[in-house]
């Protein structure tokens, strides 16, 4: 059964939800849709997805027992600003997830929502440009893992996990897919319609799963060793290498020791 639009519109203001129960991918549909002119605002949701993917052309995990959903995006903003969609947005699911489970959410740089060391959360954006450069629109892509699927997570995803669990179910019954997207989306446009003012910033950083954490990252072919101390007021990512304070603005970073979850 699809998610019920009318009750997700309630939440916010200025929105039109296309809800279905599966599709290939909801920031596929969501991009054609933008490129016919849908107007900010349009959510398309999702109980399953066929093709869902995440960062750097992963596949993203997206079967029954979780949501999904993607935003159209016409920011008027500076090319600086909008950096900082993916931010808010994390911050965002956070709030959301906590608001429906009462569980404390993390964000592991930049973009993925961890309860407990466990990811459940992940988020993508991605925009289209014009030939000069412009950004025509973007798609905010979300999905959160409420319930394990079945047959559990595969083995080959070490930290991926849901919000609820088996002796969840009875908080659950108290709790909607749809109250979980409506959260975020009250969340995210207060952040979105002031982005410049980043509301949202210290907030992330409170919340980074990465601090204190030794992580290696990647960078022109070479993989390094490093100690987290936080995050700047730009998002970017302050680590300690060989004794260097270094600012990481993007990057493949994982958990020394521990397999990425690309849930």
């Amino acid at each position: 059964m699809k998610l019920n639009a009318k009750k997700i519109e309630k939440y916010s203001k200025n929105i039109k939800v296309n809800s279905f129960y599966c599709v290939n991918s909801t920031n596929t549909v969501a991009r054609s849709l933008a490129a016919d002119d849908a107007t900010e605002g349009t959510v398309i949701t999702a109980i399953k997805q066929t093709a869902g993917r995440g960062r750097l052309g992963r596949s993203f995990l997206s079967k029954k027992g979780g949501v999904y959903f993607s935003v159209v995006l016409r920011p008027k903003k500076s090319a600086e600003d909008t950096l900082f969609i993916t931010v808010a947005a994390a911050v965002a699911a956070a709030r959301a997830i906590e608001a429906v489970s009462g569980k404390k959410c993390e964000i592991k740089w930049v973009n993925d929502i961890f309860i407990n060391g466990k990811k459940v959360c992940g988020i993508l954006t991605e925009g289209e440009f014009s030939v000069d450069g412009g950004l025509n629109f973007a798609i905010l892509g979300v999905g959160i893992n409420l319930f394990e699927p079945k047959g559990k997570f595969p083995d080959n995803l070490p930290l991926a996990d849901s919000v609820f669990h088996k002796n969840d179910k009875i908080f659950f019954k108290n709790t909607k897919k749809e109250r979980i997207i409506g959260e975020f989306l009250n969340n995210f446009f207060k952040f979105y319609n002031n982005l410049q003012q980043k509301e949202f910033i210290k907030e992330y950083q409170q919340r980074s799963f990465l601090t204190g954490k030794e992580i290696t990252y990647a960078k022109g072919g070479a993989t390094y060793k490093a100690a987290v101390i936080g995050i700047d007021n730009d998002a970017r990512l302050i680590v300690n290498q060989d004794g260097k304070t270094i600012a990481l603005s993007h990057g493949e970073i994982q958990i020394f020791g521990m397999e990425q979850a690309a849930i």
